[in-house]
């Protein structure tokens, strides 16, 4: 129904003038956007621009003066669907050394990709924007001076402008509720004004590498998502509302987390700290909220895990991969009744996991790939009744694994085992296995022989397999 209005209005816009684009309210067409954008005259009744960027072919010159005569204009969109901001790829729109010397002030919607410039038109004022969206830009500074009114500002997002040194002050932005400035790796300090903005929910400036301003209290009432990832100066946890719901900690430069810091997050639900910290606090089993618990990338400074984290009762996802000096998983993870996720890769000093782990009934995934101080699972495994994902690979030091697979649940999808030490994979392994799907055996150098396939098998990946000689009893050929 959605996309038959939309077809509708897109032919009553059209009838607004069949042949002179510039005659019409909105832009879409690519073809018709490009006619306007290279002659610009008479263009007044223009109040809507929006034109995906992948659909050109080729670099476009556009003069300072574009849009002096669209006093009309209201929204304005140069955007890249899908884009990826890896890199940094040349905009198809470019503009003279001077810049853009004209944005219509009607603008309430600016979404410019991949901005040329280095700064908007010193006489532009955005009083009447609600979204500006310039992810990728070449912006240096957001607006000159501190008496910027953007009253009706709530979306600000310039992801990935690496050149951006300094944002605007908040001083004159009320309004504001979601801001994204992740990995803009010139950003140096976020403006303690920001602590006005009472309305922001949002807070990105994940990968900014050398900011090392930032407020130190943002208890603002309706904050709920904090990216503070990859920012290495940040060295303190600002003062949190218990508002927050998603905070991501990754590899940034705080090194210590405390009861007084989260333990008041109640309505916490997801948790990225990776890195950053030695160990959690106790408090942490107080977050009854908490869905989502990743220490990923712990390396060597996670070394346990508290065991409150068991009365957790909504936690769906615990990820502690590559935690290297992880030693053991709380006894009483059986507690985690909603647990679906658990992963363990790359974790090579545990020894064994908790007895009651076949308590988990709604695990989906569990992935012990590069667990080599491993050498048996427990027999509760076979209580697994949802397990669809094992992952074994590099468990180098498990033993009798025709045992382990054997009493495996029919759920299962999906068994990585390459870079183990199974010799032999019959049918009395994997042919209770009726739902598996994807097998893989690759660098298993012992590995000679797999019989009876799973019936539903779409991909058995046996590289470097250098033993194997015979599957489903049919022998490989040798040339």
């Amino acid at each position: 129904m959605h996309d038959l209005i939309q077809l509708m209005c897109k032919d009553i816009v059209l009838d607004e003038d069949r042949l002179d684009p510039r005659k019409r309210s909105r832009l879409w067409r690519h073809n018709d956007i490009l006619q306007v954008l290279n002659k610009p005259k008479r263009v007044e009744r223009v109040e809507a621009l929006s034109l995906d960027m992948s659909q050109v072919s080729r670099i476009i010159q556009l003069c300072p003066e574009v849009f002096e005569e669209m006093d009309n204009l209201r929204l304005l969109r140069f955007y890249f669907k899908d884009a990826d901001w890896y890199g940094n790829p040349t905009s198809k729109l470019q503009l003279p050394q001077r810049g853009l010397e004209y944005l219509p002030n009607t603008l309430r919607l600016l979404q410019w990709d991949r901005y040329p410039s280095a700064s908007l038109p010193s006489n532009f004022c955005p009083e009447n924007m609600v979204c500006l969206g310039m992810p990728g830009s070449s912006l240096t500074q957001l607006w000159g001076g501190d008496n910027v009114h953007l009253v009706n500002l709530k979306v600000c997002d310039l992801r990935w402008s690496k050149e951006l040194i300094k944002i605007m002050d908040f001083l004159g932005v009320p309004n504001l509720e979601e801001l994204y400035l992740g990995e803009c790796s010139s950003l140096v300090e976020i403006p303690s004004s920001l602590q006005l903005c009472r309305k922001l929910t949002k807070i990105i400036v994940s990968g900014c590498v050398n900011l090392c301003g930032f407020p130190s209290d943002l208890r603002l009432t309706s904050l709920e998502e904090v990216g503070l990832g990859r920012c290495p100066r940040i060295t303190q946890l600002p003062k949190l509302p218990s508002t927050v719901k998603i905070l991501y900690l990754e590899e940034s430069g705080i090194k210590q987390l405390t009861a007084a810091s989260i333990g008041h997050l109640t309505r916490l639900q997801k948790l990225v700290v990776g890195e950053i910290v030695e160990s959690l606090p106790c408090e942490i089993g107080f977050l009854n909220c908490l869905q989502e618990l990743l220490i990923r990338g712990g390396g060597p400074k996670v070394i346990s895990i508290p065991d409150t984290i068991c009365n957790l009762p909504r936690l769906v996802r615990l990820d502690c991969s590559s935690c290297e000096n992880l030693e053991s998983l709380p006894n009483g993870i059986g507690r985690l009744k909603r647990l679906k996720t658990l992963g363990l890769s790359g974790c090579s000093k545990i020894r064994s996991l908790p007895s009651d782990i076949g308590e988990l009934t709604r695990l989906i995934s569990l992935d012990l790939g590069g667990c080599s101080s491993i050498t048996s699972l427990p027999e509760s495994m076979r209580d697994l009744q949802s397990l669809a994902w094992l992952y074994l690979d590099g468990s180098v030091n498990l033993q009798g694994l025709r045992d382990i697979l054997t009493p495996l649940n029919v759920s299962l999808e999906g068994l990585d085992l390459s870079g183990t030490s199974i010799e032999y994979l019959g049918s009395e392994a994997i042919e209770r296995l009726s739902n598996l799907g994807w097998l893989y055996v690759r660098d298993c150098k012992r590995l000679r022989c797999i019989q009876h396939l799973p019936p539903r098998l779409k991909m058995l990946d046996a590289a470097n397999c250098s033993s194997l000689t015979s599957v489903s009893s049919s022998p490989i050929p040798t040339s």
